[in-house]
């Protein structure tokens, strides 16, 4: 397997294809300042790819990901957490073009958006003309912590096939007054509590990471953010 680890570094950048009957492994840990990153990946017949974001840095950051399915029975798994804080502004975009049939594809994007910060997360889920039997699912899911910050998904469904199955989803809401409600009636304070619901909702970006240094310190950068 081809395994390919960043962990705050400045790529630009980045392009590969993922041969016949490979399997490759892409993971992104930034935790210092933001940056601006652009991939693109073709995934040749019967190849896979696993990938991840897990973005914990601060500033204006743009992350621009494209995969191109384009052998039959390729497939791709791609998984973002994101944490905007601060005056942050980010833009994270996951877009996978189906251009064979029974091509696969899940592109799940979750985050959290506090203070002043903006995040959006945006992209595209497309499947060409004669791609019969693909699957493919893009789904973005944003809390929104305080008053002054600011969420917003839009994910697009572009098919061109009719034997295939394709499905979105989008949320953006606030943080359950009813479950930060639960956990101060348990004795915590109103940042320990949030502390733990970010835990839980981006901590199971750490199963994309097998190196328990990064995955301490994703825990580590969430107790020290909020």
């Amino acid at each position: 397997m081809k395994d390919l680890l960043f962990v705050d570094e400045q790529i630009n950048d980045l392009s590969f294809t993922v041969k016949e009957g490979e399997q490759a492994r892409l993971s992104f840990a930034n935790f210092t300042s933001a940056r601006d990153t652009e991939i693109k990946i073709d995934v040749e017949k019967n190849a896979s790819l696993i990938g991840a974001l897990a973005d914990f840095s601060k500033g204006k950051s743009r992350f621009k990901l494209t995969v191109n399915l384009l052998g039959e029975g390729s497939s791709c798994q791609w998984r973002s957490a994101v944490l905007a804080g601060g005056e942050s502004d980010k833009v994270i975009s996951t877009s996978l073009y189906h251009l064979a049939p029974e091509t696969s594809g899940v592109m799940s994007n979750y985050g959290i958006s506090m203070d002043k910060a903006k995040l959006v997360f945006t992209g595209t889920s497309e499947i060409a003309k004669g791609s019969k039997k693909a699957k493919t699912r893009q789904e973005a899911k944003i809390i929104v912590f305080d008053m002054g910050c600011m969420g917003r998904c839009t994910p697009n469904l572009n098919i061109d096939e009719n034997d295939v199955s394709a499905s979105h989803a989008a949320i953006v809401g606030k943080l359950n007054d009813d479950h930060l409600f639960y956990l101060l009636s348990r004795g915590l304070d109103e940042k320990s509590a949030k502390r733990l619901i970010t835990l839980g909702y981006l901590k199971p970006i750490e199963e994309f990471f097998g190196d328990e240094g990064i995955k301490n310190r994703i825990d580590q950068t969430i107790e020290g953010d909020i």
